[in-house]
């Protein structure tokens, strides 16, 4: 069954691809190489580093606690009371779960807040090509991958014009 649709896939773009790429109203662009050279895909870029750092601090202080504890309590252990030792080493054993829990929390918020940004950065890169799409009469716009357009012209790469475009709105925002 899949290759039968994989075949009819190709049959259709292969037939109907040609057709287009005559009428020229096919586009290219490079979602990625957007993201990593506007104004905008930077910014995204660096407020996520931002919250990287925050969230490592974060950590940092929560081991260095921990660590502390632990050295404390290696070293008391052989004059402390059964229960006191006991006490002790569940304490620790609780900051270890806080250390794992916060971790875990961190990187959830770094993960909504990575798609966040990168909604807000593709939801703009849509926007301006659709508007380059309907300026030129473009009919079909492609995302350049590897796994989807294994050759597009140069010609058809609209990415350079895209970061353009994204940048000026950028600067007058």
């Amino acid at each position: 069954m899949n290759r039968v649709a994989l075949l009819v896939s190709v049959s259709t773009v292969c037939f109907f691809g040609a057709q287009i790429a005559r009428a020229e109203t096919v586009a290219i662009v490079d979602t990625q190489k957007v993201i990593s050279e506007s104004i905008i895909g930077k910014a995204a870029k660096n407020n996520l580093e931002g919250q990287i750092k925050k969230g490592q601090a974060k950590l940092t202080a929560l081991k260095s606690d921990f660590d502390k504890q632990k050295a404390e309590l290696e070293k008391q252990s052989s004059i402390l009371s059964g229960s006191a030792l006991e006490s002790r080493r569940e304490a620790l054993q609780k900051k270890q779960e806080d250390f794992q829990r916060a971790y875990q929390e961190i990187q959830e918020k770094l993960a909504k807040s990575n798609e966040a940004e990168l909604k807000k950065v593709v939801d703009q890169v849509n926007e301006v090509v659709e508007d380059l799409a309907d300026e030129r009469g473009y009919k079909f716009v492609f995302e350049r991958d590897r796994q989807s357009v294994l050759y597009a012209s140069d010609r058809l790469d609209i990415t350079n014009e895209v970061v353009k475009i994204l940048d000026k709105k950028k600067v007058s925002l």
